[in-house]
């Protein structure tokens, strides 16, 4: 495990810094503008790019360059971060500034992320749950740290203290990557299949079908990862506070299912993991919405939250056991893309039911809906997993 670590702390701690600055970037825009419009351009600048070059990162670091490819990535990113504290300092940039700094800094992500991901199982290769739920782990600890520190630092560094942040981090995480050896396919080479390939690759078709399940899921579960703030305001309180407190259950939930599966991961079987964990957090998306207390229903939310790495862990590793590590890149970067981007979609049609129905109608809804995808749709999973 210790080669491990000393792979995903640094890109953990990379991803501190990061989180940190897009939080400073996003929050300036928000006190500068005041404009939902503003908002939706810096959204689609943080995320469709991202999107687009996950695919080729998958293909990139199936040919043999999933080293280089977070090196570069860090570095472009490190550098977009440095040219905004630069300009801020020098005078307040105009929008597209800030749209265009977003807008590569996703593309970099976008690149980096299944590199990261990807390299895992050639790492830890006999102890792949536990390094997932380590992973996960730390990806909890970043999420619960970085609003509050970007929320800290920016009233005394300004936006330019942030991306400061942002360089020191990122060239720590190359500084540590610099000198280790990522294993490689010894096969790799220019001329492995492209994305269509793949997709009609003979050896794609078990991954394939645990990426359609992976996404069918997150379409079920997308009231409760984006719709509790709505559920929170009409159900209990709709104070700040009430607010904080929600995401901080799931967020302190997160850390210990993570630090759970990071322990535990070896004994448990990653097939019963995902469907157990599924149905869990089914009933717990039932239970918020009938809960008469809102202590109630924090405890609900912490439970989701100690499940949701477990889903995540055992889903990810089941992943990279079924698939040959030739089509390593490329099937994470789907995933990647999958877990990314599916909960939004899913929500285009939440949203509108909440709105005509009720918050809770559509959490109870999704939970039903849920928990039998769970006991029926874990079935395409092989038993030996």
């Amino acid at each position: 495990m210790g080669r491990l670590l000393l792979f995903l702390l640094p890109q953990s701690f990379s991803l501190l810094g990061s989180s940190i600055a897009q939080f400073g970037i996003i929050w300036t825009l928000t006190l500068d503008y005041s404009s939902g419009t503003v908002l939706l351009l810096a959204s689609l600048a943080a995320f469709i790019p991202q999107i687009i070059l996950m695919l080729a990162s998958g293909v990139l670091t199936d040919r043999g360059k999933r080293k280089r490819t977070i090196i570069i990535s860090d570095a472009v990113s490190a550098l977009m971060a440095l040219f905004l504290a630069f300009v801020t300092m020098v005078e307040e940039p105009p929008l597209w500034v800030y749209l265009s700094v977003l807008f590569v800094r996703s593309g970099a992500a976008g690149l980096q992320t299944p590199a990261a991901e990807s390299a895992i199982p050639f790492i830890a290769a006999g102890n792949l749950e536990r390094a997932n739920g380590l992973k996960g782990l730390l990806s909890s600890v970043v999420m619960l740290l970085s609003p509050a520190l970007s929320g800290i630092l920016l009233p005394h560094t300004g936006l330019q203290g942030l991306m400061l942040v942002d360089c020191l981090t990122a060239a720590v995480a190359v500084a540590f990557l610099l000198p280790q050896r990522i294993p490689e396919m010894a096969e790799a080479s220019s001329c492995l299949p492209s994305f269509a390939g793949f997709l009609h690759s003979e050896r794609s078709r078990i991954p394939l079908r645990f990426l359609l399940f992976h996404a069918v899921a997150l379409v079920l579960i997308s009231p409760g990862a984006a719709l509790t703030p709505l559920l929170v305001t009409e159900n209990y309180s709709a104070s700040s506070s009430s607010l904080a407190v929600s995401e901080s259950a799931y967020s302190l939930g997160m850390v210990a299912g993570g630090v759970g599966v990071s322990v535990l991961g070896k004994r448990s079987r990653p097939r019963a993991s995902i469907g157990i964990s599924l149905a869990v957090y089914a009933l717990m998306l039932i239970g918020m919405a009938l809960a008469d207390s809102f202590m109630l229903y924090a405890i609900m939310n912490c439970c989701i939250g100690v499940v949701s790495p477990v889903y995540t862990a055992s889903m990810s590793t089941s992943l990279q056991m079924v698939t040959d590590k030739s089509m390593m890149g490329r099937v994470m970067s789907l995933f990647s893309i999958i877990s990314s981007s599916v909960i939004p979609l899913g929500l285009l049609a939440a949203a509108p039911l909440a709105d005509i129905f009720s918050v809770q109608v559509v959490f109870c809804f999704a939970g039903v809906l849920t928990f039998f995808y769970a006991a029926v749709g874990s079935r395409i999973m092989p038993r030996s997993l």
